[in-house]
């Protein structure tokens, strides 16, 4: 027990470092991009960089001792912060990719405020399992599984749409964007629901660690698919230009 405990306090830190190497990378290619690209790679950094700074600040409440009280005693809230701030970023940069304008920019704000919707009803949830209310618990669960199916459902068949139109990069990201908002995203609930079946704090140990791993790459693969998509299209187009040039 005591080798999962350090392993899940040392994966805090992993994460932190992780997201501040993300965020490096994507401000540093900002200027490598079309200028119409630059706003992705700027949003991208922007939610990994507070995804850093809350895994550094989650990082000094559990140490790494390998003393299980100390993980136990992270708070609730803390992930919550960095979730409903940092998911509705990733959505932004998905459309900012698809270039959703005009009728797709109101699509894209009703997108945001399901993510929001699941988020808070995910922090009620786990406030109220923590008070062994399971009921309100599972209703809360419910509520925020029935937002984040609105939210993928809009993704897959507006998102989807829009990026029929795209060229190939734009095409190939969205793909592999859909899976990490499908698959991706739905490891969290299943993070809930073992704390809710378990109430062992190997259960609960666990459930950080799926959440550490789900955070680093969610985030920071997300944002490498998007950027690398953005580098695509940007070299292509330099290319034509300077055969054009000939």
């Amino acid at each position: 027990m005591e080798a999962l405990v350090l392993i899940t306090q040392y994966t805090f830190l992993i994460t932190m470092l992780g997201m501040a190497a993300g965020t490096a990378y994507f401000w540093l290619e900002r200027q490598s991009l079309a200028e119409e690209y630059r706003a992705v790679a700027t949003i991208a950094g922007i939610y990994t960089a507070i995804a850093a700074f809350m895994y550094w600040r989650m990082h000094g409440v559990v140490g790494i001792d390998g003393d299980i009280e100390t993980l136990l005693s992270l708070p609730t809230h803390v992930r919550y912060i960095d979730w409903i701030i940092t998911t509705p970023l990733i959505l932004v940069a998905v459309g900012l990719l698809l270039q959703i304008q005009e009728r797709g920019s109101a699509i894209l704000w009703i997108v945001v405020l399901a993510d929001i919707m699941m988020i808070i009803f995910g922090y009620f949830g786990e406030l109220y399992a923590d008070a062994d209310k399971n009921f309100e618990a599972w209703v809360l669960l419910g509520l925020g599984c029935l937002s984040y199916v609105i939210l993928l459902y809009i993704v897959m068949q507006f998102f989807g749409e829009a990026a029929k139109d795209k060229v190939a990069p734009v095409k190939k990201a969205f793909k592999f964007m859909a899976i990490f908002i499908a698959v991706g995203w739905a490891i969290y609930p299943l993070g809930f629901v073992i704390g809710m079946l378990s109430d062992a704090d190997s259960a609960k140990v666990i459930r950080e660690l799926v959440y550490n791993f789900a955070d680093l790459v969610n985030k920071v693969g997300l944002g490498v698919i998007v950027i690398t998509a953005a580098r695509s299209i940007t070299r292509d187009a330099r290319i034509k230009e300077a055969v054009r040039s000939l």
